[in-house]
């Protein structure tokens, strides 16, 4: 099972968002800290000594394309539960031959399993339809949806069946 974890990255767009992520020194220590060990927000802007302004901007960035992946939630004071977030890699090896460059990534074993949690909890809707499902007596019960952006790395995983649903 350990083969699945590493792709051959091709699509032009999904490498460039790699470069460009890679490529920001600020959101390169994000991405490290995160490899291999789950963290909250706070943990990840202390670990990397960063602004807190532009760190939440950058972490942002970082989630809705898919770089970051939330990975369970810590309780927290008054019932408050804060995300823990893991890098979607933990390896990547970028080859550039004449004009032509290719990447292969090695997923991160926590990004891999909170992805598959991601799909067996909730119905990840690419459409932005609410799916509907009704029970033996009719009543028509509604899913929690997770939307994940047409930009972001995850559809892209799925569709080539690097993370198996």
């Amino acid at each position: 099972m350990g083969s699945t974890r590493s792709v051959a990255i091709k699509d032009k767009s999904i490498i460039t968002l790699i470069l460009h992520s890679y490529a920001d020194e600020d959101k390169k220590k994000i991405l490290n800290v995160t490899a291999n060990k789950p963290r909250i927000i706070l943990d990840i802007i202390n670990a990397c000594k960063l602004p807190q302004t532009s760190s939440y901007r950058k972490i942002n960035s970082l989630i809705k394309n898919g770089l970051l992946i939330p990975d369970g939630q810590l309780p927290r004071k008054y019932g408050k539960k804060v995300t823990k977030y893991v890098a979607l890699f933990e390896n990547l090896e970028i080859n550039i031959i004449k004009n032509d460059i290719s990447v292969m990534a090695r997923l991160s074993e926590g990004a891999r399993h909170a992805i598959f949690r991601m799909m067996r909890d909730k119905i990840v809707d690419f459409s932005k339809k609410q799916k509907v499902s009704s029970s033996k007596n009719y009543q028509v019960i509604k899913t929690d949806v997770i939307s994940i952006p047409n930009d972001s790395m995850i559809p892209f995983l799925i569709k080539r069946g690097i993370v198996k649903v």
